[in-house]
């Protein structure tokens, strides 16, 4: 599951809890970002990823 990604609602429940003001928004939208980019780098990598582990084996 943390390969997958499927960390990142933890991250982004608590940017969204935070008080507003000036910086939430700059915080929700680096949180959404750097979620977006794991799931989708190390989504896209799974794949291979399990293909080298059976090599090895």
């Amino acid at each position: 599951m943390s390969w997958g990604g499927l960390r990142g609602g933890i991250s982004i429940a608590l940017a969204l809890s935070m008080p507003e003001g000036n910086f939430r928004d700059i915080f929700v939208m680096i949180t959404y970002t750097i979620v977006l980019f794991s799931i989708l780098v190390q989504g896209l990598t799974i794949g291979p990823f399990v293909k080298r582990l059976r090599q090895v084996k």
